[in-house]
This record gives C-alpha cells, sequence and structure tokens, in this order.
C-alpha cells in the first residue's frame, strides 16, 4: 500500500480508526455488566504472566497509512509463535456478545496485525482474540491466520472509508484556531480582578500547569476561564476544553459564556463545535426499555445510521441539550449516545464532573486513548471532594449483607457471621449511623 501524497496528515488512535468506520447494527448492552477498568487491566495481566518468557506486552506500534498516521498499543505478541493478541476481559456467557461487538475486536487486531507487519517486515501473522472470563479466569480463543498483504488490504479499507472525515477534520481545525486567534474579550473592559483571574488561567493552560482560583461572585469567573482557554487553543496545541460542573445552573452559565464568545461578529458564526453532555437517565427518550435494537427503536441500526447523523451534527456546531436531540431524532438515532460518539469531534464539552473523574469516565478514557493535550475547568471545585466520595466509595448494607450470610453454604456462613458481629459492634460505638451501611 501507497500513501497518498495529496491526503492531509492526521494523526489517530487505532481504536479510533475501528470505533469509526467498523461498527455496524443495532446498539446493544445486553452483554453486561462489563468489568471495570481495574479488573480490566489485572485481567490483562494474569493473561500475560500465562505467556512465555518472550512475550511482549503492551506493544507500540504505528505507521502513516494513505496519509493517515496511526498509532497504538497491542495487548501482546510472541514473537516465538508470532501470534498476535487482543485480550478482553467479560463477566457472564460469552455467547450472548454482540456479533458487531465481535467485529469490532477482530478489526483492532487486524489493523494491530498490518502495522506489526509492516514495521518487522513479516509474511504472515496469527492474530488471536483472548476473552477472559475474570469470574472463572478461562481463557477463550479464537485465532485465525492472515498475509501481511490481506492485512494491508484490510487497513487500507477502513482508512479510505476515514479519509474524508479527516480532511474534514483538518479544515475545521484549521479553521477554529485561525478564528480563535482573532477571538476578542466580549466586553469594553474586564471587571475588577476579571483581568488577573484570566491571566492566569492563560498562563496554567499554557505551561500544563494546575490552577486552584478563588474569587468572589460575581467577578465573572466563567467568561475569565473560558476565554483564555479558547485563546490558549492554537498558540499552545491544546486538543479540547472541557467545562466540568457540579450542577446543572453551572453548564447552563458555561454555555451562556460560550454563546456570549461566539456572537462577536453576526455575519460569521464561531466555527467552535460545543457539546452539552447530560446524564443518560436525563438524555433517555423511552425509558424503561433496554439499550438493545429489539427493545428500542433509537437502538436499532444505530451505527448503521450513525454516519449521516454525526456529520450532520459536527455541522450544526452548537450541541446542547436540546439542539443534540433535535439532530438525534432527525436521523433515529440515541441523543446520549449520539453525545458519547461527538465528545470525540467537538472542541469544548460541557458537563458534569463524572464525566471525566468517574473510575469509568469518557473524557478521561478518550483523552488517554487520543493522546489529547486536554485543558479542563471545574467549576466549584471544593465541592470534589463529597463528589469522589460518591464516585469511589463502596457500600455495604448490613440488610443485605445478613441475606446473604444467611443464604450461604457453612464454610462460608460462619465467618460470615463473625464479621456481621464485628459490624454491629462497631456501629454500637457510632451511634446514629441511619441505614447501618459501611462505606471506604
Amino acid at each position: 500500500m501507497t500513501s497518498l501524497p495529496a491526503a492531509p496528515r492526521y494523526r489517530l488512535a487505532v481504536r479510533t480508526l475501528c470505533d469509526f468506520t467498523a461498527r455496524e447494527g443495532d446498539l446493544d448492552h445486553r452483554f453486561t455488566p462489563a468489568p471495570t477498568a481495574l479488573e480490566g487491566i489485572a485481567g490483562h495481566a494474569r493473561v500475560a504472566a500465562r505467556r512465555g518468557e518472550s512475550y511482549q506486552r503492551e506493544l507500540p506500534l504505528c505507521g502513516t497509512w494513505e496519509g493517515l498516521a496511526l498509532s497504538g498499543r497491542a495487548d501482546g505478541y510472541d514473537p516465538v509463535a508470532n501470534r498476535l493478541e487482543e485480550i478482553k476481559t467479560y463477566r457472564g456467557d460469552l455467547s450472548r456478545m454482540a456479533a458487531n461487538q465481535r467485529a469490532l475486536h477482530w478489526a483492532q487486531v487486524r489493523v494491530y496485525g498490518a502495522l506489526l507487519c509492516a514495521e518487522r517486515g513479516l509474511a504472515t501473522v496469527t492474530l488471536a482474540l483472548v476473552y477472559l472470563d475474570i469470574a472463572s479466569e478461562q481463557e477463550t480463543v479464537l485465532t485465525e491466520q492472515a498475509t501481511a498483504e490481506e492485512l494491508a488490504g484490510y487497513l487500507a479499507g477502513l482508512c479510505r472509508r476515514f479519509l474524508a472525515w479527516a480532511e474534514q477534520e483538518v479544515r475545521h481545525q484549521a479553521g477554529r484556531d485561525d478564528a480563535l486567534e482573532r477571538l476578542a474579550f466580549p466586553h469594553a473592559a474586564f471587571r475588577s480582578g476579571q483581568r488577573e483571574l484570566a491571566e492566569s488561567a492563560y498562563k496554567a493552560a499554557a505551561t500544563g500547569r494546575c490552577l486552584l482560583a478563588q474569587a468572589p461572585t460575581g467577578i465573572g469567573k466563567t467568561l475569565a476561564t473560558l476565554f483564555p482557554l479558547l485563546k490558549a487553543m492554537p498558540r499552545h496545541k491544546i486538543d479540547r476544553v472541557a467545562f466540568l460542573t457540579m450542577k446543572t445552573p453551572g453548564r447552563r452559565l458555561a454555555l451562556a459564556a460560550l454563546q456570549q464568545l461566539g456572537a462577536q461578529d453576526p455575519a460569521e458564526r464561531l466555527p467552535l463545535r460545543v457539546l452539552e453532555l447530560v446524564a443518560r437517565t436525563k438524555a433517555c427518550e423511552h425509558p424503561g426499555r433496554a439499550c438493545h435494537g429489539e427493545a428500542c427503536p433509537l437502538a436499532r441500526g444505530f451505527y448503521d445510521k450513525l454516519p449521516a447523523a454525526r456529520q450532520a451534527a459536527v455541522a450544526h456546531g452548537w450541541l446542547d441539550r436540546e439542539a443534540l436531540r433535535e439532530v438525534a431524532l432527525a436521523h433515529g438515532v440515541c441523543p446520549y449516545y449520539l453525545g458519547q460518539e461527538l465528545a470525540r469531534w467537538c472542541d469544548v464539552v460541557v458537563g458534569d464532573v463524572n464525566h471525566y473523574f468517574d473510575a469509568a469516565a469518557l473524557l478521561h478514557g478518550l483523552a488517554q486513548a487520543n493522546g489529547w493535550r486536554l485543558a479542563l475547568l471545574v467549576d466549584e471545585a471544593h465541592n470534589l471532594v463529597e463528589r469522589a466520595r460518591g464516585m469511589y466509595s463502596a457500600e455495604l448494607s448490613q440488610r443485605h449483607f445478613s441475606r446473604l450470610q444467611r443464604h450461604s453454604p457453612p464454610a462460608v456462613a460462619s465467618p460470615l457471621k463473625r464479621l456481621i458481629r464485628q459490624w454491629q459492634a462497631l456501629l454500637r460505638a457510632e451511634p446514629g449511623q441511619g441505614e447501618r451501611c459501611l462505606r471506604g
């Protein structure tokens, strides 16, 4: 395969390429619950520990194909067996995995296989999907033999499907950066203390440092922090800005400030893609229905309809909750999951702090996978401590624990009974514990 000299040089992760080009069919979340990120990391380590000494974990691979600069890390490679592995952890019945989810996994290992063959001059390679049941620690391994020529052709097909989008993204980023270079503060003068806050926020973004700022109500903190971060985007290669809040009013203030910044020239809308992320329960159009094509019409054929919906959304640019819903319903797709997809392609994301700080946070995962330089604004950051307790603390209910003890076999029930006695003693020493839960 040869690269196309006329194509823009666009960098993306292997996972992003596969997510964009290899998904099809229904949205289907019946194969749940999925392991946590920590369980997945531990599962990968267990699989790697079972391999030989020559096994290479987290193998970095990169290459330029059709003008696209691809990079990623294959889960493992055994050079002795010439076997490249993609490891997936799961719990439950593997046969319930949707076919389009399995197809995505094959796409990932095939792309890594193409990069590996090109990098090391291999004629063939064995590709393996390794599914690890985290409960039983049993592996299910699916393999296929592939030639370098076959894999190169497969990758070329994916790259061609992505190329038009990459060209559009390069044009968008160039136009966005040019507009942000010319962006001016929307008022004739700063309020007292507002300039100092803006300058501090800009310096923090430019140097990659953290800034903790305390300012009185009414100073205009939202505008004084968003404006310098937008100015810093083109000058300091910041890929995305995320404005995270604790409550809905904070999101509204951020969106109002962004509208104010974008309304300076009525003849030319600021070419900035802004996305508001909301909780799934608030975005769901069919509460009570499961997220799969047999139950929800907006999940049926979701990935087949996604390209048109995605294109319409980025063309719209301003995607607050109402605008995102309008685009999604016009294309017959779920607003919540369309928003999850668009988080990859929008310049500014406004949402709750859990979108970055939760254990399975979308924005944190995207930033890590794509190597983004992300500027993060957290409104009312003093509330993060309490929110973190809710996100990271496990909770045990004494009522549920006692029920478990009563229905356990004798070998387990006896130590559980001793634990319950100690629990009760602790609660007696700490009166007023209400529902009697332990968190930690």
